[in-house]
Parts: C-alpha cells; sequence; structure tokens
C-alpha cells in the first residue's frame, strides 16, 4: 500500500492493481498499522515532509473505504503459526511477514495473486503455490 502514495519502485504496479475495478483489493488488518509506521519512518527519513505524512494518512484511509481488510484474530494467528512451522526453517519469514500471509491464506481464491515488494515473503507465498507479484521486481 505504501507504494499507492509514495512514488518508488513499482508504484506503477500497485497503482494499476488498486484501480482496477474488475477484482476486489483486500488487505491485513496489519497493513493498516505497517502503513502508518512506513510513513513516519519516511518522514524521519526526511523523505516525506509533515505535509505528505498528512496528506498519505488521509488518502489511505479514503482508499481503505473501498478496500476489503481481513481482521486481525486467532484464526490468523493460528495460521501463521502454521506458516512459521512449515517455512521457517527454510525460508526467511519473520513474523509480520507470517501474520500478512496468514491473513492472505485465510482469503485467498484460486485466482488470487499475493501482491508484496518483500523478495523473501513473495519466496514464501510462491513456495505455499499461490500466484505472486513482486512490483520491486516486476514479477
Amino acid at each position: 500500500m505504501v507504494k499507492y502514495f509514495h512514488e518508488e519502485e513499482g508504484a506503477d504496479i500497485v497503482t494499476s492493481l488498486i484501480e482496477n475495478t474488475d477484482h476486489d483489493v483486500w488487505i491485513s488488518e496489519l497493513a493498516l498499522i505497517e502503513f502508518v509506521s512506513a510513513m513516519y519512518k519516511k518522514y524521519r527519513a526526511r523523505e516525506l515532509s509533515e505535509r505528505d505524512v498528512e496528506l498519505a494518512l488521509e488518502g489511505f484511509t479514503e482508499t481503505c473505504a473501498g478496500i476489503f481488510v481481513e481482521p486481525m484474530g486467532q484464526a490468523v494467528s493460528q495460521e501463521a503459526i502454521i506458516l512459521l512451522n512449515k517455512y521457517g526453517s527454510t525460508h526467511f519469514l519473520r513474523t509480520l511477514d507470517a501474520l500478512q500471509l496468514a491473513s492472505f491464506t485465510l482469503i485467498a481464491e484460486s485466482d488470487s495473486i499475493f501482491v508484496s515488494a518483500d523478495i523473501n515473503l513473495c519466496a514464501v507465498a510462491a513456495s505455499a503455490g499461490y500466484s505472486v507479484i513482486n512490483p520491486a521486481s516486476n514479477h
């Protein structure tokens, strides 16, 4: 979601996916928190001004009104543990990444595509059998 509000590598791909009305866009509830954190990280790094952060947060709130959000809960936590037990010994799967992928796993349909700019997370999703788009690497 950060790429939708901040011009960086892969932003065009993310924008195209979010604005395509032919399919539903889902994010995990965790993504809501991670977005706010990422905006303030960019602010601290002087990549964004205070006004840029305000605008991004306002835009994010408006955009999320049209996006489906998978809530965090016990099912997501349990699925994350399953993923960590299955892939943790062979892949670099971090806690928050496991929660993101667990959210996707619980709502994924046969034609669902997992989108992330995290190479390691994309590798785990692909190993789990999901179609993956990494907007930062154009695949």
